[in-house]
């Protein structure tokens, strides 16, 4: 007599698909998910411009003679920081990123760059004409002081009139 046991298997149409096709559609699910969050933290980092918690400076970095690197205040024109050759490599090293950035895409506007604090006090640089951004807190505190120096200073001279060499 046969024995009454009957064997359970999968679909014949999922046998016959390869496991790293699985593997492949988990990757494309992975990939998916996080392309919606990504898009998510973006939407929310593009609303927070309109949040009074957060406070934006504009800034103009430029090269200087003899390898210096300058900063200057977007609206004053007045130096806010200057690096000589072999100084600030941290600040030097954000900006000559933001800077390649630009000239992988094309951009050939003016350096200009926004320093932004949110509510929790993070401060993150950003190129309005690429919109990259960066988190300095992620480079730990003392990486980040520089930029929040730089950003104290420029509140400063925002109640400055506004020099009127600087576009020369």
């Amino acid at each position: 007599m046969m024995d009454a046991t009957a064997v359970i298997s999968p679909p014949k149409l999922l046998r016959l698909i390869h496991p790293l096709v699985w593997v492949m559609v988990l990757m494309f699910v992975v990939w998916g998910a996080g392309a919606f969050f990504t898009d998510q933290n973006r939407a929310a980092l593009s609303s927070a411009g309109s949040d009074p918690s957060v406070v934006t400076e504009r800034i103009i970095v430029r090269d200087l003679p003899n390898g210096a690197v300058g900063i200057f205040h977007a609206e004053s024109g007045t130096t806010i920081a200057r690096y000589e050759s072999g100084q600030g490599a941290f600040v030097r090293t954000i900006f000559r990123s933001l800077v390649r950035d630009r000239r992988v895409r094309g951009v050939s506007a003016a350096p200009v760059f926004i320093l932004y604090t949110l509510g929790d006090g993070d401060i993150t640089v950003e190129d309005p004409s690429t919109n990259s951004r960066i988190q300095l807190e992620a480079f730990g505190e003392p990486n980040a002081e520089h930029f929040r120096q730089m950003f104290d200073l420029a509140i400063n001279l925002s109640s400055f009139p506004r020099d009127p060499t600087l576009g020369k």
